[in-house]
């Protein structure tokens, strides 16, 4: 900058090329300059434009993106986590707090309106459950602590596998002083120690030091969030929430084992290395190699054989523009959970009449009951309970040849449906249904389905809610001649917008639950007798719903939704 000052009232002009002056910009009509004028215009004009779409795109990229996740700081050899989110993707965390805010009950106990104050909380009572009333949480505790953290079984070679907590953190040194005056205060108070390691803004805390460092090595060498399967089922499941949690093929076996010593099984957990460990009695058991399980069975075990199968699962609990959402995606070719086939249960609801209050639905595949059966008798034959005792038991009780009858009575599947003129005093006090609006729809063989009903009224007695009319393929049974016409005529309840907010594609589930919440509100009031904190907090509840299914690449899928209004 030059020392010469410009005299006052002189104009001060910015130099160009060689040092010469940059001339003032010509008056409009002046010639030729004017249309530099106007192109300067929409020039400047485009790289305001290009920095508005720039800063947009950098906006939404934050709004979308979700930042580092707790599988970034657990090894791939992890079996299982279950973490919590408090800075969700997209518009999570407005939806979140929109929703809460409707019920009065959120309000008045919760009573929070942001992250920070819910941080502030969870901050607060971790304080005072150490036991550090030296500490502070803002000064201790809100300078380091993230928006993430998890809790984790880990598999690390040469041992069973270990509990983790992993802890997001702002600023790694704060982290290690705030964390050693927790651990400080804690050991005085009682609490058992705890090892940990603060590295790469996560903190890693385990029940030794010797395992929290293990820990970050194994993570060092293979992170959870790069494994193939952790990506596959983590995808499958959707946009993440709130809540997130993973469980790998090696969950299942190790479930195996924990449920075998539950049940007397003689399933065990041991290790197995370069020279396998003795196990007294020549029984299987899982095992660790460089962190991974390897099945040693010596003998046939239900619990092994139904979940050594799995191949890994994800689920995730998040808002949604509307209320909240639980959604579930598993390998659906192991277990009970490869007997999820067909869509009979979704398809007898959607056709239900729209003023349907409450429905579920069923699927039956052949043989189902013959199959649970065989399972049963695995499970718990060594309890006394075998096949042939168990068929004994039912017939008995229903006066029908089982399986076979069971079968043909609940056809390839079910609905059952509530009218929204249900009352609920008028149930309570009716000793069998005689008018209520209740019936189950039965997709089969009608005539072969008359016969066991007829079966059924013998045992029973010529009960009104053993009422029943068919037509096609659909036999209708209820208490109600009016509803069960009603239910039988069919409607269009697939297409009703308060249920398709909980159960979005009724088509393919085979297995739904449903309730309207706004439909049934006078008997709920009813029932409240006069609970206004109850209603108060259901009337803000417009529906729910459940529903599962199988898609044609085997993935199982879950799903549980409420809406609010």
């Amino acid at each position: 900058m030059s020392d010469t000052q410009t005299p006052a009232g002189t104009p001060e002009y910015l130099e160009y090329g060689g040092g010469s002056p940059i001339p003032p910009e010509p008056l409009p009509g002046a010639g030729a300059p004017a249309r530099r004028s106007r192109r300067s215009w929409w020039i400047g004009g485009g790289v305001v434009a290009l920095l508005a779409l720039g800063a947009g795109a950098w906006a939404a990229m934050g709004f979308f993106q979700q930042g580092s996740q707790p599988a970034e700081a657990l090894p791939a050899s992890t079996i299982a986590y279950v973490g919590i989110d408090l800075d969700p993707a997209g518009g999570q965390k407005i939806d979140a707090f929109r929703t809460l805010d409707k019920f009065p009950a959120f309000k008045d106990q919760v009573g929070i309106d942001s992250v920070d104050e819910l941080r502030h909380k969870l901050g607060d009572s971790l304080v005072s459950g150490a036991g550090c009333d030296n500490l502070d949480y803002d000064h201790d505790i809100d300078p380091w602590l993230g928006n993430r953290a998890a809790f984790a079984l880990v598999a690390l070679p040469g041992s069973q596998p270990d509990s983790v907590v992993v802890v997001q953190v702002n600023d790694d040194d704060q982290a290690r002083a705030g964390i050693s005056a927790l651990a400080k205060c804690g050991a005085a108070s009682g609490v058992p120690d705890t090892g940990f390691v603060v590295h790469d803004g996560w903190a890693v805390l385990a029940g030794s030091q010797d395992t929290a460092e293990k820990v970050v090595d194994a993570t060092d060498e293979g992170t959870l969030a790069d494994d193939a399967t952790y990506q596959k089922w983590t995808k499958a499941v959707g946009e993440a929430g709130v809540v997130n949690a993973y469980a790998a093929p090696d969950a299942g076996r190790y479930l195996a084992s924990r449920l075998g010593q539950l049940f007397g099984s003689p399933l065990s957990y041991g290790l197995v290395g370069p020279d396998p460990m003795a196990i007294p009695g020549d029984v299987p058991s899982l095992s660790v190699e460089s962190g991974a399980f390897r099945a040693t069975a010596a003998t046939d075990d239900p619990f092994s054989d139904a979940l050594s199968g799995f191949q890994g699962g994800a689920a995730t609990l998040r808002f949604t523009g509307d209320g909240l959402e639980l959604a579930v995606a598993a390998d659906g070719n192991a277990g009970q959970l490869s007997q999820l086939a067909g869509n009979t249960g979704g398809t007898l609801v959607q056709r239900l009449p729209v003023d349907t209050a409450a429905a579920a639905g069923l699927t039956f595949p052949k043989g189902w009951l013959d199959r649970q059966l065989d399972q049963m008798s695995d499970l718990f034959g060594g309890v006394g309970v075998s096949k042939q005792q168990a068929m004994r038991q039912l017939s008995r009780a229903t006066g029908l040849d089982v399986p076979d009858d069971v079968e043909t009575l609940l056809g390839s599947g079910v609905s059952v449906a509530i009218g929204k003129d249900f009352d609920l005093e008028a149930a309570e006090n009716s000793a069998d249904g005689t008018g209520l609006p209740i019936a189950v729809t039965v997709k089969g063989d009608p005539a072969a389905i008359e016969q066991v009903l007829d079966k059924v009224r013998a045992k029973t007695g010529d009960a009104p809610f053993l009422g029943s009319d068919s037509s096609g393929d659909l036999v209708v049974i209820g208490p109600s001649p009016a509803y069960r016409q009603h239910v039988l005529d069919g409607g269009s309840l697939g297409d009703d917008d308060t249920f398709q907010s909980v159960v979005p594609d009724a088509g393919a589930a085979g297995q739904l639950f449903y309730v309207s919440i706004d439909a049934l509100e006078p008997s709920i009031t009813q029932a409240a007798m006069g609970d206004q904190e109850t209603i108060d907090n259901l009337t803000p509840l417009r529906a729910i719903g459940m529903s599962s299914w199988k898609e044609s690449d085997g993935v199982a899928r879950f799903s549980v939704k409420v809406s609010t209004n």
